[in-house]
């Protein structure tokens, strides 16, 4: 006589952990941006947020696309390379009671959109803004992006201090929360996304 199959852990609001999830990563295996898309996905099952209460905001890049790997019952839009921030305060005063979740890259945030996030910053504007930062432009194959830290001998000095230099105007500004984490460390990256949770959604 066959078993029935275990039915699925549920969070306190009653929803699977497979409602928290998206398509099928395309993005190359072991990329850290689909261990960040997995730990997004457990932060918010674990902390009951509900999917159709949460936006996601995303440029253009690898890290752009990750929206499509989490959360497919929320409200989604992609915006052009390095204006996610304006799009994004947009859609937050529209309806200031969503989660707002932003992904971008060192790209579309540090060389394109450096002058949206720092008025994004400005505003202190309920939303967790996620830097997804690997030090190239990925949909190049290669190119160094201004946050490298080992470049050819060839480019500029500049572009070999530009890591992290989104974290110092949060500094001088005070922003609520920021950090710097390995997208490795899964324990510790999921601990930093729960935390960054706005209390209301917790």
């Amino acid at each position: 006589m066959a078993t029935a199959a275990p039915a699925p852990k549920l969070n306190y609001i009653g929803l699977p952990i497979v409602d928290y999830r998206g398509g099928k990563s395309t993005l190359c295996a072991g990329c850290g941006h689909n261990a960040i898309s997995e730990r997004i996905v457990d932060a918010l099952f674990e902390m009951g947020v509900d999917p159709e209460r949460v936006m996601k905001m995303s440029g253009i890049g690898c890290s752009s696309k990750t929206p499509a790997y989490f959360l497919s019952r929320s409200h989604s839009f992609n915006g052009v390379h390095g204006r996610m921030p304006a799009i994004a305060s947009g859609a937050i005063l529209a309806n200031h009671t969503m989660t707002t979740i932003g992904v971008s890259g060192d790209g579309d945030t540090a060389s394109i959109g450096m002058g949206q996030f720092v008025h994004l910053m400005r505003r202190n504007l309920p939303m967790i803004y996620i830097i997804e930062d690997n030090g190239v432009y990925g949909l190049t194959k290669g190119q160094f992006s201004a946050t490298a830290t080992s470049v050819p001998s060839s480019r500029p000095a500049w572009s070999t201090i530009c890591r992290h230099r989104y974290l110092r105007p949060g500094y001088s500004i005070g922003r609520d929360f920021r950090g710097a984490i390995f997208s490795g460390d899964k324990k510790q990256l999921l601990s930093m996304l729960k935390a960054a949770l706005p209390t209301r959604a917790r």
